[in-house]
This record gives structure tokens, C-alpha cells and sequence, in this order.
């Protein structure tokens, strides 16, 4: 029996008239509601507000990690398998003669400036260091020697080093050596910080991203539906996505959109703040003590700058502002990367490229799928670092798969694939092993004399470049990371708005229409910003952004089996019509 036709139709009711002209009322007016009470509770009471946000993700992180870890494997697994498979792979989002919108630099520049940017300037030097103190190696190497320990009698007290005391033992002829520890802090350990940098911002970030991005290029380019996240379950709901189902599916997408933005450009502006404290020394942008942060001060006069220059270059759309901003900010990167490559610590970052991507391949099926229990302290650091990265990528994937849907018409599967989640991969690894392995290399040699690992996260890019360079020549490198960071923030945050007003307009691309709703989602996202970083700054922000990724985890787990079913049923129906 022949299959029916595929869905080529989806209505989503627009208003005709008034205020949401071309709008989808519920959707627009319902997101705003919700909104509007997140911003007036966290303003109520920023204390109370940052407390409880921690408590539920607290929770969220003990009781959703595995959900989070396999959601992610399985985004992973759709993708290479929809890539790889000849009949899915050749599959063009768009009519057989269609050609990309965009060339093939200006849409990378696109995807990458808006996908990864900012967290690859913040994360780049300072995710290797981290991994460098503690990874799950450091921990099981913990592991491994108080197990030693304990089957020689050897009592450790409480507060006790290991490591040291491992040295101290071993010096004492009272143990034998242990093989293959990774030791804090030494060269031991540098093989295990990249595989899980690696796993952090490779293939699982860009698959989450990728997975909605050629789900809605699919259903938009090959079967007319509306760009908006309900078309990527049009294939198992039907018709179901017209009425309230694919609304509560739409209003989802916003909530996520923006909380997953305010994260990235959370951290962004952390950097960006730095490093104008780093150019100009101004007491005023940084808090005292051990370990100085930005103000909050500092954070929301950099968010009032960025903002009111991503609304501006959203009103000018796609094609404008954004390619602009986008190819400026690849130039600026790859820039920074050159000084990189040529002062950095090259011979060590070719090195740490390639053993880091070799280890990584052959890791990746354990890192993706192991489950650590959360209340020991392997889980602990799962929750913090993977888990929190891959609500990350969820939350953020929604703004990031729309739009790269949106700028990708006319291009294969395969070629998606290859163009946004295995080129941007590799470019991340670039970055991490160029940027961080020179930072490494400075604290191991003794450069650095402790100061890239006594900075706050971001911080630690402009502590490298304070070491390397002269306080002149620092300073001008500076204002160059800087200038790219208000590029990538204003990249960002000027896409999510034309995000969030596609998915309210069902799916249009109702930039000139809809101005006024631009202006309007550019003030939501600077309030919502705002008073979470008044509730607690960077981790309010990152708790939010948690506690919504989880009913929206299921939503791309959906819309993966949605995509399935129809390239499956298509290549069905291609062979029955060939056969006739």
C-alpha cells in the first residue's frame, strides 16, 4: 500500500489587523506574559529570587543528568546517521535548482559568530586550565591512590593534599608507584583537560544546534511549512500542531530561546567587562578581594551598550547588519588566532591538536554515554561541567537551529552536517588547543607564576595576553578582543530578537512588519538579563537557563524521531514513484 502524501500545510493563526498584524496572538502575547512575571518576580526580590533559582537547579542537576547526557548522544547519533546514510545525505533542504542565499564564508562567518563565538573567547583559555587542576583522570588518579592507601593501612587526615601526600609515601619507599596518574596541575594532566574541553564544544554542542537547525530547513525548504519549532513535529502530531499543542510548543521555543541567549551573553559580557577593566584599570568595574569579578555595574552598562546596538542591527535584518557584523567578527577572530599561531606556544598546540582530536575520537562513545552518580565527586564534576554544558546547548540550540535553518536553504544534509557541526568542531579545537595551550604552557614552564590559575574565568584570556606581551602592546591586544567581543554579543543577541520574532509571526520573516515587535523583544531580553544578573549575576542566569532546558530537551528528542520518520518515509515514497 502506498503511503499518503506528506503534510504540506500547516495554518498558524495570525492576526490581520492591529498591533500584531501578521503575528500569532497566543503565542506573542502568552510569551510576553511569562516573561514579563519572570522580570517582575526576580526584580521583587533579586535575593530571594537568585536562592530559589539555585535551589531548583540543584535539583535539576541531580535528578536530570543522565536525561541530559543521553538526549545529547542521541542529537549526536541523528545527525551523523541522517549525514552518512546516502539517501538521507544527498537530501537538499530546498528545490532541486535552489542555490544557497548565502556564500559559503558568509554563511560559516553566520553560524560560527552566532553559535560560539562568545563562549569560545571566554571558555578558549580558560577551560584547559581548569580541566588542568581537576578532570575525571585527576579524580579516579584521586581514587586509585586512597584505594592504595587503604590496602596498606595508611590513615589520611582530613584535609590532607592525596597527591601530595602520594609523593610523600612514595618518597618514603612505603607504596609502590601507581602508572598513568594524571597529577594536578602537571603535564599529566593536559591529555585529559583537552579530551574533555574537546568533548565540551565538539560534536555534541553542534549537533544540538545542527539537529533543529536541519529539522526546520527540512519541513520549511522541502514541504512549505512555517519556520517555527511546532513544523518539526508536523510529522508525528499532524494537523495537532495547528491549534494549542504547537502553540505550547512555540511559546517553549521563545522561553528558551531567550533564557539560552541570556547565558551566552551573560558570560560575554563578564569578558567584556574585563576587559575593559584589563585597558583602562578603572577600580569601578571590578569587585575586590582574591579573586576580583565584574561589577554589576560594570555588567549592566555593557549590556545597555550591546543591547541597544543588537536591536539596531536586528531592525536592519539578515542581510545587513548581521552578515556585516558576522564577516567582521570572523576577520577579528582569525586575527587574534594568527597572533596565536605565530607568538603562542605553537609546537605544543600542534601537538595538543593532534593527540587531542585522536583521543577525543577514540573516547567519545564513553565520555557521551557514561553516567556518573551525581553525589559522588566524578558526578559532581559531571553535573557541573557536562551536563550544565549540554542544557547549554539545548536552551541556546533553539535560537541557534532557527537560524541556521534560516540562512541555510538550498543546502544538502551532508553538506549541513559537514558546514556546522564537523568544520565549526574542528575550528573550536583550533582555538582551545592555540589559545589554551599557550596559557598551559606559560603556568607549566613557570611564566605565568600562578597567574592565569589565580584569575576568575574571564579574566584569564587577557591574563595570557598581560604575560606574553608588553603593558603597551597588552593593552592593544585588548581593545581588539574586546571590539570582537561587542561583535559577537551584538551577533547574538541582534539574531536571537529576529529568532524570537520568526517564531511569533509563524514562522516569517517579518523584519519589516514587524520593527516595532524587534524593538519590543530587545528591551524583554535586556530586562531579562538585568535583573537575573541583579539576582545573583552570571550563575542566576545559568540557573534559569537549566531549569528551562528541561521540558524542552524532550521537545528536540521529538523533533529528531519527526525527521527520521519523514526522510524514511520520503525515500519510501521515491522508490514507489520510480517503480511505476
Amino acid at each position: 500500500m502506498a503511503l499518503p502524501p506528506p503534510l504540506v500545510e500547516l495554518k498558524i493563526e495570525k492576526k490581520k489587523s492591529g498591533f500584531y498584524e501578521g503575528f500569532n496572538q497566543t503565542v506573542t502575547v502568552s510569551s510576553k506574559v511569562l516573561i514579563a512575571l519572570i522580570v517582575i518576580w526576580a526584580a521583587m526580590d533579586p535575593e530571594r529570587a537568585g536562592q530559589v533559582l539555585r535551589e531548583i537547579q540543584n535539583w535539576a542537576l541531580e535528578h536530570f543528568n543522565a536525561y541530559y547526557i543521553y538526549a545529547v548522544a542521541f542529537y549526536v547519533i541523528v545527525c551523523l546517521f541522517i549525514a552518512l546514510y546516502p539517501p538521507f545525505g544527498k537530501v537538499k533542504l530546498g528545490p532541486p535548482d535552489g542555490k544557497p542565499e548565502f556564500a559559503d564564508f558568509s554563511w560559516f562567518s553566520m553560524m560560527f559568530g552566532a553559535g560560539i563565538g562568545i563562549g569560545m573567547l571566554g571558555y578558549a583559555a580558560a577551560e584547559p586550565i581548569w580541566h588542568l587542576g581537576n578532570n575525571p583522570e585527576i579524580i579516579m588518579s584521586k581514587e586509585a591512590i586512597v584505594a592504595l592507601f587503604a590496602s596498606n593501612n595508611i590513615a589520611l587526615g582530613e584535609g590532607v593534599d592525596v597527591f601530595a601526600e602520594y609523593h610523600n609515601q612514595l618518597a618514603a619507599g612505603a607504596i609502590p608507584a601507581i602508572d598513568g596518574l594524571a597529577i594536578p596541575k602537571t603535564e599529566s594532566a593536559v591529555g585529559g583537560a583537552y579530551r574533555y574541553a574537546f568533548l565540551h564544544w565538539g560534536l555534541g554542542t553542534w549537533a544540538t544546534y545542527s539537529l533543529v537547525g536541519i529539522t526546520l530547513a527540512f519541513f520549511s525548504y522541502r514541504r512549505g511549512l512555517p519556520l517555527t519549532i511546532r513544523s518539526g513535529l508536523s510529522s508525528l502530531f499532524g494537523r495537532s500542531m495547528e491549534g494549542p499543542l504547537g502553540s505550547v510548543v512555540d511559546i517553549a521555543a521563545v522561553l528558551s530561546t531567550l533564557l539560552g541567549i541570556s547565558q551566552t551573553i551573560g558570560l560575554g559580557l563578564n569578558a567584556f567587562a574585563s576587559g575593559l577593566h584589563n585597558i583602562t584599570g578603572a577600580d569601578w568595574l571590578m569587585t575586590a578581594g582574591e579573586n576580583p569579578e565584574p561589577t554589576t555595574g560594570a555588567l549592566l552598562l555593557s549590556l545597555a551598550v550591546v543591547m541597544i546596538l543588537s536591536t539596531a542591527s536586528a531592525l536592519s535584518g539578515v542581510g545587513k547588519g548581521i552578515k556585516w557584523l558576522s564577516n567582521t567578527n570572523m576577520v577579528l577572530s582569525f586575527s587574534l588566532l594568527t597572533f596565536f599561531l605565530i607568538f603562542g606556544a605553537t609546537a605544543f598546540a600542534f601537538e595538543l591538536l593532534g593527540k587531542g582530536i585522536f583521543n577525543y575520537i577514540v573516547h567519545l562513545p564513553a565520555m557521551t554515554l557514561t553516567v556518573w552518580d551525581p553525589s559522588t565527586e566524578l558526578g559532581g564534576w559531571q553535573t557541573g561541567w557536562s551536563v550544565f554544558f549540554w542544557a547549554w546547548a539545548i536552551a541556546f540550540g533553539t535560537f541557534v537551529g532557527i537560524f541556521l535553518a534560516r540562512i541555510s536553504k538550498n543546502r544538502t544534509i551532508r553538506e549541513f552536517v559537514a558546514g556546522a557541526i564537523v568544520a565549526p568542531s574542528l575550528m573550536c579545537f583550533i582555538w582551545f588547543t592555540f589559545v589554551g595551550g599557550t596559557a598551559i604552557d606559560l603556568e607549566l614552564s613557570g611564566a605565568a607564576e600562578g597567574r592565569i590559575f589565580g584569575s576568575n574565568l574571564t579574566y584569564q584570556l587577557y591574563e595570557v595576553i598581560n604575560i606574553m606581551l608588553s603593558p603597551a602592546l597588552a593593552t592593544l591586544m585588548s581593545i581588539m578582543i574586546v571590539i570582537l567581543l561587542l561583535t559577537y554579543l551584538v551577533t547574538s543577541a541582534d539574531s536571537s530578537i529576529l529568532v524570537i520574532n520568526t517564531i511569533n509571526s509563524g514562522g516569517d520573516h517579518a523584519v519589516q512588519t514587524g520593527q516595532k515587535h524587534l524593538f519590543i523583544w530587545g528591551i524583554a531580553l535586556t530586562a531579562v538579563i538585568g535583573v537575573l544578573l541583579l539576582a545573583g549575576g552570571l550563575r542566576a542566569i545559568q540557573s534559569a537557563m537549566i531549569v528551562g532546558t528541561i521540558p524542552f530537551t524532550m521537545v528536540l528528542i521529538l523533533m529528531g524521531v519527526g525527521l527520521l520518520k519523514a526522510l524514511w518515509r520520503d525515500n519510501i515514497r521515491s522508490k514507489e514513484s520510480g517503480n511505476r
